[in-house]
């Protein structure tokens, strides 16, 4: 499947599937942003790129929490958050 097919049946999948589940789990509806960070998290699966095992890890958060901190990176990449601190 080429490229530009993929990128549109994915993005019919996420129009069609997730967002209609998304909206059922939320009291608000997800708004334009949200929806656009769906997509792009959707698409890049990020998961694919995180290690999900450290032989020789003895520094830093444990490995449950990579993909997380993976997302939360792209969250703040794509919404442009400047700082990640709530205060």
């Amino acid at each position: 499947m080429k490229l530009k097919e993929r990128i549109s049946w994915l993005m019919g999948t996420v129009q069609q599937s997730l967002f209609p589940h998304l909206d059922e789990c939320f009291p608000a509806p997800l708004t334009k942003r949200e929806q656009h960070l769906v997509k792009v998290l959707e698409l890049i699966q990020i998961e694919k790129f995180v290690p999900v095992t450290a032989s020789r890890q003895w520094l830093g958060r444990p490995t449950k929490e990579r993909e997380a901190i993976a997302r939360a990176f792209i969250a703040k990449a794509v919404l442009n958050y400047q700082h990640t601190s709530c205060y």
